[in-house]
């Protein structure tokens, strides 16, 4: 009989992808917020005995820098306290926990690729809060994986992530798209980094933190105008500071990831042909 996954999430970027990846060979039940709400761990408790996974895949978050500084509270109850409650569910339940997390645990000091072996120092809410996640599933899950992923590129039927808002603008006949080049991290193609999820899960390697990302660097400037100029958009991307956009929180500059567990994926302007071929 095929596993069973719940998938908690599974309209995202990351979620869609894991719905396609795990198709073959499990039998995948995906959630939304639709179908239950993550702040509330007693209507979590509910939803997934209603399941009794095999294993949980978690992608739900609550995701960007500034909305987490506008609601601190709420970004700790979703992004520590939920998969706090997830990791006492796994032992109490008997699932493999499997939840991603971000580069944004790490500060811009080393000025090169962040590995698993690194100590994670946040410089801001988002990622105080996710590395606040990290650290209780550690502490207390006795099966699982914490993936940490980057910039994320990839098939989504959501338009509110970076990629996504840039893509839309352009097809609304936006000309010129100004995007930060001071920001650096690891492009990442969100099919890749579920199929490397799946290899992990069932070689199986030992339980843990794992950074997943496509081989290589790059500025959100150098990416878009990759994509761009992949899907011959007619769009101009001009290089600009993130100084020269409104924030609220502390930015993560440079933080690139890189494993010494895992092999890197393919380069990731390889990917982001595939990923316009796909779209």
């Amino acid at each position: 009989m095929a596993k069973k996954i719940l998938l908690l999430g599974h309209t995202g970027k990351m979620g869609t992808a894991i719905k396609e990846v795990f198709a073959d060979g499990y039998t995948v039940t995906g959630l939304s917020s639709k179908d239950f709400d993550a702040m509330n761990f007693e209507d979590v408790q509910d939803t997934i005995s209603r399941h009794s996974p095999d294993i949980l895949i978690n992608t739900a978050a609550f995701l960007g820098i500034d909305p987490c500084e506008k609601e601190p509270e709420r970004a700790f109850r979703m992004n520590a306290l939920y998969p706090k409650a997830l990791s006492e569910l796994s032992n109490k339940m008997g699932f493999l926990l499997v939840h991603f997390s971000t580069d944004a645990v790490f500060n811009d000091s080393k000025g090169d690729f962040c590995t698993e072996g690194d100590t994670p120092c946040p410089l801001n809410v988002y990622g105080a809060t996710k590395y606040a996640g990290d650290c209780f599933i550690q502490a207390l899950a006795g099966r699982f994986y914490i993936f940490r992923v980057s910039v994320l590129f990839g098939k989504t039927p959501k338009d509110n992530q970076f990629v996504e808002k840039m893509l839309q603008k352009a097809r609304e006949g936006q000309k010129t798209l100004r995007i930060s080049g001071d920001i650096i991290s690891s492009p990442t193609y969100s099919k890749d980094v579920a199929a490397e999820v799946k290899r992990i899960v069932e070689a199986p390697m030992p339980h843990g933190v794992y950074h997943i990302a496509n081989e290589g660097k790059a500025s959100l400037y150098e990416l878009m105008k990759e994509i761009t100029e992949t899907l011959g958009l007619d769009v101009k991307v001009e290089k600009a500071s993130y100084r020269d956009f409104p924030y609220v929180g502390i930015k993560n500059t440079n933080t690139p990831l890189k494993s010494i567990k895992i092999n890197a994926l393919r380069p990731w302007k390889e990917a982001v042909r595939e990923y316009c071929r796909e779209i």
